[in-house]
């Protein structure tokens, strides 16, 4: 059994994030704790694997136990023979350039058999459905791909205990029914696992109980879901006379010999708010990438507002484009909240005419305004991605292109997000969001533009592509209803 008694926890010193915890971990069981953004479930997950306080320094009372023994005076590596910590940002912890390498890497440290390894490596992969990635570089991997692959190379070390920290947060569909079979597989082989989820439906399906964590504090679930209403938008008419805002002309895109896009064509128009789905590794986020203009294609061109992007100045894409990229790490730069959040004007030369009001109301909005002196980086997953939100829009630009905007969020930040995007179409602009949950492409988006292998499978309004999607064996898109 693993255990936490009477854990509390600071990281200044001043206000607690976990207030005398007590949880206990069975093996064979499978324990979900979800609870408010911000609220500790990552600093819980932290301390249940040892990293605090071994690592992470802060005011830190109370007792972790491996199996009744007190392990105070562990090294963090002895802890990590026994409980592997999955954290919320997988990227974070690859130490490799090779899939099968990373997944061989918690082994080898270990001194395990090279023949032992081999097959390790092996079985894990194809746990997860990863097989196929065994040479593939990590960094060009998708969001999905290095949450699987890292799962996997936590199992290669087989452990006793799996902490997993928002699991599905990057998966398709597919691959959340996976990682369901997945857990379901370890928990019978007698592992004890705990999920943190905001997104309760990916895991409540194989869950044995759940809990809330709230104000440092551990509690019941109540069994309540979000009460947000997932009511189909209307259809969207495109006036005669509407120029595209975005174009893709033949765009196509490689990473080495490994191609992502293909040959993509596609405008989108003012009003427009555009699901962009697919499987994990379907080319989303590099389409993403090439409509920005963060990357040039090696075959077509895209156009921006009119204007080939290829020859629009850095400052003319940003005055433009509000991008959420992936990973919410990958677009913090300054040393506080609120510089932050004026960021882009310094970039676009504005700052003296940066509106005296707005980027206070967009940050409240965000609920955020507490935390404007705080290191962004110091904010939980969840908090950083709504910082990203906030401070790309704050100017107000034509397109948002948005990769995965709904990972981490409560329902405060969801609301948050998505009256972000519907503001935007309404107001004559137009978004992109990549996600894997077809309660958002028919509640929030009027059109759904599908991805498989790179290329455009799929593309109009969303009851028909879903309804399509069903026949050609993707029905598991309208069957899983998960925010992503």
């Amino acid at each position: 059994m693993l255990e936490v008694h009477d854990v509390s926890f600071s990281y200044d010193n001043e206000k607690l994030i976990l207030d005398s915890v007590n949880l206990q971990i069975r093996r064979g069981e499978i324990t979900v704790i979800t609870g408010p953004t911000g609220s500790g479930k990552s600093t819980l997950a932290l301390a249940l694997a040892g990293f605090i306080p071994r690592v992470i320094e802060g005011a830190f009372t109370g007792s972790l136990l491996i199996d009744g023994e007190n392990v105070e005076k562990y090294l963090i590596s002895e802890i990590a023979r026994k409980v592997a910590l999955v954290q919320q940002d997988p990227e974070s912890q690859i130490s490799t350039l090779l899939v099968s390498d990373e997944v061989a890497f918690g082994p080898e440290n270990y001194s395990v058999a090279p023949s032992e390894i081999q097959k390790r490596v092996e079985v894990f992969l194809n746990a997860v459905k990863s097989s196929h990635l065994a040479n593939r570089p990590t960094y060009a991997l998708s969001g999905g791909e290095k949450q699987r692959v890292t799962i996997a190379s936590m199992l290669a070390g087989k452990p006793d205990f799996l902490l997993l920290d928002e699991p599905s947060a990057s998966l398709d569909p597919k691959g959340i029914q996976q990682l369901q079979k997945v857990l379901l597989g370890f928990k019978n082989s007698g592992y004890g696992i705990l999920c943190i989820e905001h997104r309760l439906a990916t895991i409540l399906p194989v869950a044995d109980r759940v809990l809330r964590l709230s104000k440092g504090k551990i509690s019941r679930w109540s069994g309540k879901t979000s009460s947000a209403k997932t009511t189909p938008v209307e259809h969207f008419r495109r006036p005669d006379s509407a120029e595209p805002l975005l174009i893709a002309k033949g765009v196509s895109y490689s990473y080495g010999t490994i191609s992502a896009v293909r040959d993509v064509t596609l405008s989108v128009y003012p009003g427009e708010i555009v699901a962009l789905m697919g499987d994990n590794g379907s080319g989303k986020s590099t389409l993403v990438n090439l409509l920005a203009g963060l990357l040039h294609s090696t075959d077509g061109i895209t156009y921006i507002d009119g204007v080939p992007s290829i020859e629009m100045a850095a400052q003319d894409v940003a005055a433009r484009v509000a991008v959420v990229f992936q990973n919410p790490n990958h677009q913090i730069f300054e040393r506080t909240v609120q510089r932050e959040q004026y960021l882009i004007f310094d970039v676009l030369d504005s700052l003296d005419e940066a509106p005296s009001e707005r980027p206070e109301e967009v940050l409240l909005a965000a609920g955020l305004a507490n935390l404007k002196e705080r290191n962004p980086f110091s904010l939980s997953h969840g908090q950083k991605r709504r910082l990203n939100v906030s401070s790309v829009t704050v100017h107000e630009p034509l397109v948002y292109l948005f990769d995965e905007p709904f990972i981490g969020q409560d329902e405060i930040g969801r609301n948050f997000i998505t009256q972000t995007i519907r503001k935007r179409g309404e107001s004559g602009g137009a978004a992109i969001l990549v996600t894997h949950d077809s309660s958002v492409a028919t509640s929030l988006c009027n059109r759904i533009i599908f991805m498989e292998r790179g290329s455009v499978l799929l593309d109009g309004p969303p009851k028909i592509v879903l309804d399509r999607l069903g026949e050609i064996g993707y029905g598991e898109y309208a069957d899983l209803g998960v925010m992503s």
